[in-house]
């Protein structure tokens, strides 16, 4: 067993906390939580100062060209004088909203409580692209507040931002400008700046029916370097630096403020582990920019002088992108991951049979020497030349590093991969309202399915969960203390609140200020945080039995065939049902093998004889991962169509329940509507 001085993870401090852990810090900030970078960076003008400075000259934000598939680099000069500019602009024609309504923002540190609570609010609604980083970088320079809309929202949930925020001027694309177009009730929303120019005019029309005026981007740009306002000095690390929406899983989403101090704490955390960016590398920028995971990585590129290169906005082209891009750092979450799993071994499996073996044999040996004595090794002598540069060179040829977030994911998947692009890929842990990451892997680390820890401008504790068996005196099966609870998180890197919600910030936070994350983890002999469970999503069966889906659809999802799972109960029940969307070039083979000659994937998933060896397939798999029998799917209903296009996904791509339940209602009524077979009957 590890002993402290051995760890490198999660050291404990102090006395054990009532009903919970000790507090958990990192080595490196076990006598005081640090947030600074670098010294002398406050604030995130502070942070793009710095990276301006030493980076001026060289590319910076990266856009591929339509025409000759090339990516084209604005560098960090050009951009950050187009940033001043619109920075200059907002000001000068009057299109910030300044409110100062708002006052009870909750901070770690007591000093940042002078902030006299003024907001300079500005939206942007578009994909990921370079204006919506010179537009981030002129409210960080300028200490405004940015309000980011998801590219995904429709109109219902677009209006409810607009009133909760209160912006009288958002940056939008065209597809953007469109979806207001059709947006009923706009509430203060007075000025539109249109970052392209394809717009037709019967969509201006449209707008200024609606009483909203139509500004060029470009325009902007151009009276903003004419007329340009000097930066102000001292921007307090305590001001919100942007609202990040929930993403709403449960309703309405929730605007969480994030501060300076958060973001630059979070990159000192990134950037003072074993893997961190530096000017020579390319970052592949995808994940929705509202998210908080892909601003702060984004930030720590503004500090670096690393490359932005911007997908296109297509993410089913995203492996043309990534090879055009040739990024050297992947961040990513499970979803996509998974889908390169997929992909890769479907490609594998289709070479013809001398090169399928010869491809299996060199993935077995790179397996096995992954963790051959207690060495962490990525890399072959032979085979990376011979064999993976071929699959690294699907995904540009020179990734160094992957790094996944926003869920867990399989172990088996980050080895396949670290394998396939011979580089490391590791995980890491993070919230919203931690403002995306609390914890990080360390990239020479050889333990295995864990998020590594709580990096130095922040602790961590466990709290028990009595209702569900967890608790932070629990042990192992060897008698060694392996402490499982709630994770709850305090310092530097926790949000300010939730922005005109003083319930839902309460309910956030217990009285010695800790943050509760909802998620369920433990901490290993070696100081590691694991997440493996989840209690806000928890159901209670008829018998009194409690039930975490996302638990089961973790490992119901590495089942042979499926693609997408939506694990249902409730307290009027006494048996879990499952929706599954299959794996369509897996279900075929499946088919194949029960002799069914059909190939519509529609009639395949209505087809009982398939249904029944999915049910198999996720029941077996449920068991041997340790699955109680209340915990298990009894019924399953195959979906043909993905859960991203029934809407059940949030653009960071976890799952919706309350939609997924509306979306299945008839499916799910139709699984209970049927008695079970005497041997499926769920034990008391």
């Amino acid at each position: 067993m590890t002993t402290n001085s051995q760890r490198i993870y999660n050291l404990p401090i102090g006395d054990k906390l009532p009903n919970a852990t000790h507090a958990l810090r990192n080595p490196e900030g076990v006598q005081e939580l640090l947030y600074q970078p670098l010294p002398g960076i406050n604030n995130i003008q502070d942070l793009i100062n710095h990276g301006y400075k030493n980076n001026a000259k060289k590319n910076f934000l990266g856009t591929r060209n339509p025409k000759t598939g090339v990516y084209e680099y604005e560098t960090y000069e050009q951009v950050y004088e187009k940033a001043v500019a619109i920075g200059s602009s907002l000001q000068n024609m009057n299109l910030l909203k300044i409110t100062n309504e708002y006052k009870n923002f909750k901070y770690y540190d007591k000093s940042d409580r002078h902030f006299d609570g003024t907001l300079k609010l500005v939206g942007i609604y578009a994909k990921n692209r370079a204006e919506w980083t010179i537009c981030d970088m002129a409210n960080g320079l300028y200490g405004y507040t940015m309000i980011p809309l998801y590219d995904t929202l429709g109109p219902e949930s677009v209006s409810f931002v607009l009133g909760h925020s209160g912006i009288t001027t958002c940056i939008c694309s065209t597809q953007s400008m469109q979806i207001l177009s059709q947006t009923k009730e706009l509430h203060s929303l007075k000025n539109i700046i249109a970052l392209d120019q394809d717009y037709s005019p019967e969509l201006i029309q449209a707008l200024e029916k609606k009483g909203l005026r139509v500004l060029s981007y470009q325009e902007l740009i151009l009276k903003g370097k004419s007329s340009k306002i000097p930066l102000p000095k001292n921007i307090p690390g305590a001001s919100i630096f942007t609202f990040s929406y929930t993403s709403g899983t449960t309703g309405n989403p929730k605007g969480a403020m994030i501060t300076h101090k958060n973001v630059i704490a979070c990159v000192r955390g990134h950037q003072n582990c074993d893997f961190r960016f530096n000017d020579s590398d390319t970052h592949m920028s995808y994940l929705p920019l509202p998210h908080i995971f892909e601003r702060f990585v984004n930030c720590t590129c503004w500090l670096t002088g690393a490359k932005i290169a911007f997908y296109g906005g297509d993410t089913l082209k995203l492996r043309e992108d990534l090879a055009a891009a040739q990024p050297t750092v992947l961040i990513s979450v499970p979803r996509v991951l998974n889908k390169f799993y997929d992909e890769i071994n479907y490609f594998i499996a289709n070479q013809p049979s001398p090169q399928r073996e010869t491809i299996q044999k060199a993935l077995n040996e790179k397996l096995q020497n992954l963790r051959k004595d207690g060495k962490f090794n990525v890399h072959h002598p032979v085979y990376d030349e011979k064999i993976f540069s071929n699959f690294k060179k699907m995904f540009g040829g020179k990734l160094r590093a992957v790094v996944s977030g926003s869920a867990p994911i399989s172990q088996r998947v980050l080895d396949f991969l670290s394998v396939i692009f011979s580089c490391y890929v590791k995980q890491g842990y993070g919230q919203t309202e931690g403002t995306g990451l609390e914890t990080v892997e360390l990239f020479l680390d050889t333990t295995q399915n864990h998020v590594g820890g709580i990096v130095a401008s922040a602790e961590l504790k466990l709290q028990d969960v009595p209702e569900m068996g967890y608790f932070s005196t629990d042990k192992d099966e060897n008698g060694n203390p392996m402490p499982r609870g709630e994770i709850c998180i305090r310092g530097y890197t926790v949000f300010a609140g939730y922005y005109k919600d003083d319930e839902k910030t309460a309910e956030a936070f217990d009285e010695e200020g800790w943050l509760h994350s909802g998620d369920i983890g433990l901490i290993l002999p070696n100081g590691t945080l694991r997440v493996f469970d989840r209690k806000k999503n928890i159901f209670k069966l008829q018998q009194g039995e409690y039930v975490s889906p996302e638990k089961i659809e973790n490992i119901y999802v590495r089942a042979r065939g499926v693609q997408e799972v939506f694990v249902h109960g409730d307290s009027l029940q006494r048996y879990c049902v499952a929706i599954l969307v299959p794996k369509p070039e897996e279900i075929l083979k499946i088919a194949k093998e029960l002799n069914i000659s059909e190939t519509k994937l529609e009639v395949l998933c209505k087809n009982q004889q398939i249904t029944q060896f999915y049910l198999k397939s996720v029941t077996d798999l449920g068991k041997k991962e340790g699955l109680h029998t209340f915990e298990q799917a009894h019924k399953v209903y195959l979906e043909p169509v993905s859960l991203v296009i029934h809407g059940c996904l949030t653009s960071s791509f976890k799952l919706q329940r309350h939609i997924a339940r509306q979306v299945f209602k008839k499916a799910i009524e139709e699984l209970y509507s049927t008695p079970l077979n005497i041997e499926q009957k769920p034990r008391l």
